[in-house]
């Protein structure tokens, strides 16, 4: 299993965040916290798969991410809505699942 470069402070903090909102069916970190070349100021790739949320609870939803108490910058996808193939692929590829509605 591949490891993600995050304080676990932190990624209890996002799943928390994150299990509040039915619609959302998984998150992955991606990017260079998933492939382990982060660097001191690394933001936190996460892409997050909710087909069924409406604006109002994605709007939500990004604003208690962007609030919540991480000390990294998020950035933030929703994976249905990726159209560049490049970015679609590096998600698929070397994302991490951190959150499972279903768990």
């Amino acid at each position: 299993m591949a490891t993600v470069m995050l304080r676990l402070d932190d990624l209890t903090t996002l799943r928390t965040i994150l299990r509040r909102f039915p619609a959302v069916r998984q998150a992955r970190i991606f990017g260079s916290r998933a492939t382990g070349h982060t660097r001191r100021a690394s933001d936190i790739d996460l892409a997050i798969s909710a087909p069924d949320i409406s604006a109002a609870e994605w709007h939500d939803l990004c604003e208690a991410l962007e609030c919540a108490p991480i000390i990294y910058e998020l950035d933030i996808v929703r994976e249905e809505d990726v159209i560049d193939e490049q970015l679609r692929a590096a998600i698929q590829r070397d994302g991490i699942v951190v959150y499972r509605s279903d768990e």
